[in-house]
């Protein structure tokens, strides 16, 4: 197999294991903080302890921690790398928690639909954020987006067991969307080449290029802050079922940390475009899984909805690939 094709697989499984995230938020009764908190914790163990990068939160070079290397804060470089991964995280840790409480009131259809709408919040916040002003072509697909996300959200979802406040998900699922938005906002400012000059006199040792801060360490962070912010909220946890305990731990360690290891992979190899289009298989399977396991069933419009968002996204990564060759 070659390297092509072994990082094109990675990134079909990360969505594979992406898309069972509604249906297993679903199958647990723990409520919404203690999965986002329990998830969370089981998922920064694995990044932290199994990948080096997902610890170099102020960047640098090699695997060890610049978070803790003596004089650290001396370098404006390393300032801003780690600045750059705590905001990027903190918009990852609302993208988590928002997904986990809207998927705990609405569909699981809904919740992964509107989530997906993150590339209309990226071409709207990109010229004031990252300075990068989309290309006229890009700019038509916002009102596609913005098609898409109104059908998803008036898809008029019934309350059901499985999604008693349809209404209040949709809301929470709109801004998941726009947090994810921000998160692959930080992540493109993070992995692009800084200007020049901007290193601030900083000798060779210290060049932006190597301080700037991996996307895994921005997912590791999120999901610290997650713990973090959780926390006070996840007792009493004592008297959940073993079953309970399972679900979360897979979405822990298969649903999040393995996935993003895949997508990590898969990213080195593979343009950034062709693994967005891989990565669709999360919103088209995640309803289907909650179909088989909880009997969900979406409204067309809701239907209607996330297949116009699809589409947007296709034709979007098809121009960007395009832009880029």
């Amino acid at each position: 197999m070659t390297s092509r094709s072994s990082a094109a697989l990675q990134a079909v499984v990360a969505g594979i294991l992406f898309s069972t995230g509604g249906a297993a938020v679903k199958a647990t009764e723990l409520d919404g903080w203690q999965v986002a908190g329990t998830r969370s914790l089981i998922a920064a163990v694995v990044l932290l302890v199994a990948i080096p990068a997902a610890r170099r939160w102020a960047g640098g070079p090699d695997g060890t921690s610049r978070v803790a290397a003596i004089g650290w804060w001396r370098s404006p470089a390393r300032r801003s790398a780690l600045l750059l991964t705590v905001g990027t995280g903190c918009c990852y840790c609302l993208t988590l928690v928002l997904f986990v409480h809207a998927a705990k009131r609405t569909t699981a259809a809904e919740t992964i639909f509107l989530q997906s709408t993150a590339p209309l919040f990226v071409l709207l916040l990109s010229p004031l954020l990252l300075r990068e002003r989309p290309a006229g072509r890009q700019l038509l697909f916002v009102p596609l987006f913005g098609v898409g996300l109104v059908m998803a959200f008036f898809g008029g979802a019934d309350a059901a067991a499985s999604a008693p406040d349809p209404r209040t998900g949709n809301v929470l699922a709109t801004f998941c969307g726009l947090a994810y938005g921000l998160t692959l906002i930080g992540l493109r400012a993070a992995g692009r080449s800084p200007p020049a000059g901007a290193g601030g006199g900083t000798s060779s040792a210290e060049d932006d290029a190597t301080v700037r801060p991996p996307g895994i360490a921005a997912a590791a962070c999120g999901n610290v802050i997650v713990c973090l912010a959780c926390l006070p909220l996840m007792a009493p946890l004592g008297s959940a079922a073993p079953g309970d305990f399972l679900i979360v731990a897979y979405l822990g360690l298969f649903q999040v940390a393995l996935a993003y290891v895949f997508v990590t992979r898969a990213a080195r190899v593979l343009q950034a475009p062709i693994v967005a289009l891989l990565l669709l298989l999360e919103p088209a399977l995640t309803p289907f899984w909650a179909m088989w396991f909880h009997g969900e069933q979406p409204h067309l419009l809701t239907w209607l909805g996330g297949g116009v968002v699809a589409l947007a996204t296709v034709l979007l990564a098809t121009v960007v690939r395009s832009a880029e060759e």
